[in-house]
């Protein structure tokens, strides 16, 4: 795991570093205006490239509203496309804890607000779609543990839905109940 996350960050560095060619050769921008969107880009993948999808999405967002250009539209377009991608691929695999986080950090980001929205392959209502089904399973994963009297086990799961689904009040009333239930379990011990 480790080795293909050292492997994703080389190819990173080395897509930018091509893209940063081609963007020099083509005469485009300044020198200083360059610079800035090839470190914006750099510094963005490599936090995509490390998991913290929030930060990188924060680097474009501050970037782009500083120097509007086209290169930052066009990264920070592809940036949010690979994190729906990374998540559509968790929660196809059933990782529907990751998936939620990471729909819900696409979803605070703001992305589906800029000017370049119309471009990217999802909007609000999609990634509002895919917290609540990230939720819905949980929700029903921990009851099944709730049921099978694995209160620690029903709590863990409904914490991890509440992390990206806060206002759910289904799954907040569960956890609070479970969380009551095994507290007077170990008070009785």
């Amino acid at each position: 795991m480790r080795f293909c996350r050292l492997l994703l960050i080389a190819f990173c560095f080395l897509a930018l570093a091509i893209a940063a060619c081609s963007f020099h050769s083509k005469g485009q921008g300044t020198a200083p205006e360059s610079r800035f969107i090839t470190e914006t880009a750099k510094q963005a993948q490599v936090q995509f490239a490390l998991g913290r999808y929030k930060r990188a999405l924060e680097l474009y967002s501050n970037a782009f509203d500083k120097n509007y250009h086209p290169g930052l539209r066009r990264g920070y377009a592809k940036l949010g496309e690979q994190i729906k991608s990374t998540a559509d691929t968790a929660y196809q695999s059933g990782n529907v804890a990751e998936a939620g986080v990471d729909y819900s950090i696409l979803f605070d980001s703001g992305i589906t607000k800029r000017d370049f929205a119309e471009t990217l392959s999802f909007d609000d209502d999609y990634l509002s779609r895919q917290i609540k089904a990230c939720s819905k399973v949980l929700m029903e994963s921990g009851l099944m543990k709730y049921r099978a009297e694995k209160l620690d086990e029903a709590i863990a799961i409904w914490k991890k839905a509440l992390f990206f689904d806060p206002d759910n009040r289904n799954i907040k009333s569960a956890f609070e109940t479970a969380t009551e239930q095994l507290q007077h379990l170990k008070q009785i011990k």
